[in-house]
């Protein structure tokens, strides 16, 4: 029987896998600013709608997006804007390695 951490535990993996795709932090990143459309996302990822749907669909399975249609439009947008909290975390934690990496490169 799965206890109440082990759920919280894959659900916890489940959100990590979702964002360990460099085109998924990218789709939260455009949508940091609010709501946008498939239309609109494409372009500014990179992708093909098809493509986007697919990266899309993952986060949209991880609980960090939702949904909703519009006519012939989906728009999308973060669930929870929390997220952005652990992203910036993350970020900030790379930024730094990265400066410590930029140091020791420069000591040589």
């Amino acid at each position: 029987m799965k206890t109440a951490d082990d759920r919280i535990y894959q659900l916890h993996a489940t959100i990590c896998k979702a964002l360990g795709h460099p085109a998924r932090m990218k789709v939260l990143d455009l949508l940091r600013e609010g709501e946008e459309c498939v239309c609109r996302l494409a372009p500014k990822v990179g992708v093909t709608e098809s493509n986007l749907s697919q990266l899309l669909a993952v986060l949209r399975r991880a609980g960090l997006v939702e949904a909703r249609r519009e006519g012939h439009s989906i728009y999308y947008r973060v669930r929870d804007p929390r997220i952005f909290e652990t992203i910036d975390q993350i970020r900030a934690m790379l930024a730094d390695q990265l400066a410590q990496a930029n140091e020791l490169a420069l000591a040589l």
